[in-house]
């Protein structure tokens, strides 16, 4: 469902000019976050505008016709304006295509804008490309290789059960936070009721009581969350229903609006 406020914000401006200069002001906040996000490899990014169908002009020239202001109208004729989303290329002059997108004005504020912020608060830059040897000097690549492989042996050295050395999600005991992996400790639990560490009592221990901590593999980086919201987003778009525009009230835009 479309966010109350910004529909409500959008209603109660006292005429439909003052209704489309706020959903204006936000489609230009949208575009300064779509610029500001990392791009493809190609570099192309996305722009928005405002779109108006036939029943979008004939309206704002009727709500004009009566000078004023009524609630249902405005808000039907804000049913009948859409957002466009165009690609634009960085290599060449910026120039809208005529393959746009078209979103409506609940898809622009229920998910393009707040995935626009989402991914501008991101403060990774997920368009670095990792496989270039040029980005860093010989030396210090090795050097972070060298590093890299040391923590991830390291890494699965702590994913181990320190029992029988398997990689496993470790179950902590909640009194001594002693962890072992869930095979362990009903074998122990069965053959000794005690700890195999410091052999404190596990009879009053139950299988819900232990707390499970996550190994490596059950954790994902924000580096690919952020990424995979990013692919997200540019797949919805790619999804939009493309912008045909009628030709016959594209000549009377500047005219009644």
């Amino acid at each position: 469902m479309m966010d109350n406020y910004y529909y409500h914000q959008l209603a109660s401006c006292p005429s439909y000019i003052d209704s489309l200069k706020v959903l204006e002001v936000d489609i230009q906040f949208a575009n300064m976050l779509a610029a500001s996000i990392p791009r493809d490899k190609s570099g192309a990014f996305i722009r928005m505008e405002m779109g108006y169908s036939d029943m979008a002009y004939i309206l704002s020239f009727l709500l004009q016709w009566i000078n004023s202001p009524c609630s249902c109208l405005l808000q039907t004729c804000l049913n009948f304006c859409y957002v466009v989303v165009h690609k634009v290329s960085p290599d060449e002059r910026p120039k809208l295509t005529s393959r746009g997108r078209k979103a409506s004005i609940r898809e622009f504020y229920d998910v393009i804008l707040p995935s626009l912020k989402r991914l501008r608060t991101n403060p990774l830059e997920l368009d670095i490309n990792e496989d270039d040897p040029e980005s860093f000097g010989t030396y210090p690549m090795k050097k972070a290789e060298k590093k890299t492989k040391s923590s991830e042996l390291d890494m699965e050295r702590e994913d181990e059960c320190g029992i029988c050395l398997e990689p496993c999600t470790k179950m902590v005991l909640p009194d001594c936070c002693h962890a072992m992996c869930i095979n362990c400790y009903h074998d122990w639990n069965v053959r000794s009721v005690s700890c195999p560490f410091c052999r404190g009592s596990l009879k009053r221990v139950n299988s819900g009581d232990l707390w499970v901590l996550p190994c490596r593999g059950d954790v994902v980086d924000q580096k690919t969350v952020s990424k995979e919201d990013k692919k997200r987003f540019y797949n919805y778009i790619n999804k939009l229903p493309k912008d045909i525009p009628d030709a016959l009230f594209l000549v009377y835009n500047d005219y009644l609006i």
